[in-house]
């Protein structure tokens, strides 16, 4: 088995954030990625999300709520709730899978797209790890190739119908509360409103004036953020400028110190700590390398061998998870009946 083909996410493209996808057809309506170390932005999507730390840690912030995730960890981040990702190690290799809540549902699963489940391994005790060892087989098969075999779409459908089935039968949930989310939607358009005003100003320091334009007091606007996106606006308006720096590097003949003037930075000193703390790279090593900003994914050959290998270890369990997802192990003889047909009134 090899790892899948690997292209890019249409939900996160736009952001160019690096996520990368994979998935045997669009029409699955299941789709595996695997990425190292990234730059998620700020997003939210319909799909339900299932990270699976196969390598190193990270942290996200999920609905406002920090994660701290490190090797063996899975979470399920439910459809629509805002999440990005903070920090990553260097060495991390995260395997997830988006499944379309609303297919699944209509597929037979009533209520899955209304849920919201409780699956954070690293709030629960160990015994909990036994409880995912199922879901990381299924999105370990689901991120492996069987080359040349033509069936292999068909296989992978019928897994991501069986991890959507585990999820509905054995994850604890809570029913979606209406007035909650729609405090969480009218939060989420505000700070996304933020957001968009900052990335369109040439000077992204002047948060007192957006904070008056919202209606909001500085300190209030300050914990909108810091609540949102994990990180205060200090630190995501220096991202920013940043970005621009760097994107200025790679598309100008500028000097980096005209670039580093003209993106707030008085400093050189602080200007090359930061940037090489954002990008692994000084700004010189940055544009003679034409490197990629810092939210580019990119999988080594290594990082792939290694990806590969620990998903299919953890696939060997395979067996034993589509028996829990169908729901027959460990099941009483007197609840199952016959589905086919048979003459139950011969003489």
């Amino acid at each position: 088995m090899n790892i899948a083909y690997i292209r890019s996410d249409p939900c996160l493209e736009k952001r160019d954030c690096g996520f990368q996808s994979k998935a045997p057809a669009e029409s699955s309506h299941c789709r595996v990625f695997v990425h190292g170390y990234a730059d998620v932005p700020y997003h939210w999507h319909r799909e339900m999300e299932i990270l699976f730390v196969l390598r190193g840690s990270f942290r996200l912030v999920v609905d406002g709520q920090v994660c701290e995730m490190s090797e063996g960890d899975v979470i399920i981040i439910n459809a629509d709730v805002p999440h990005n990702s903070t920090s990553i190690s260097r060495d991390a290799l995260i395997c997830g899978a988006h499944l379309d809540v609303a297919h699944f549902e209509r597929m037979g699963l009533p209520g899955f797209a209304s849920r919201q489940y409780l699956c954070r391994t690293f709030l629960h005790s160990r015994p909990f790890m036994n409880k995912v060892a199922a879901i990381k087989a299924f999105m370990a098969r689901l991120a492996l190739d069987q080359l040349n075999h033509p069936e292999e779409g068909m296989v992978r459908e019928t897994i991501a119908n069986l991890l959507a089935c585990y999820i509905y039968r054995s994850m604890r949930h809570e029913e979606t509360d209406s007035s909650t989310a729609q405090l969480r939607s009218d939060s989420r358009a505000r700070i996304l409103r933020i957001m968009d005003t900052l990335s369109r100003c040439e000077d992204v320091q002047h948060l007192g004036e957006i904070a008056e334009a919202e209606g909001l007091t500085l300190s209030h606007l300050s914990r909108l953020f810091k609540r949102h996106l994990g990180i205060g606006y200090r630190d995501y308006s220096q991202n920013l400028r940043l970005d621009n720096a760097a994107e200025e590097l790679r598309t100008t003949d500028s000097t980096i110190a005209m670039i580093m003037e003209r993106n707030g930075f008085g400093n050189p000193a602080v200007f090359y700590n930061k940037f090489r703390c954002r990008f692994g790279f000084s700004p010189a090593e940055f544009r003679r390398g034409s490197r990629p900003l810092k939210p580019q994914s990119v999988l080594t050959h290594e990082d792939a061998a290694e990806a590969q290998k620990i998903l299919a270890s953890h696939a060997t369990g395979l067996g034993k998870a589509a028996e829990l997802a169908v729901g027959l192990c460990g099941t009483g003889q007197k609840q199952i009946v016959l589905s086919a047909p048979h003459n139950a009134s011969a003489n």
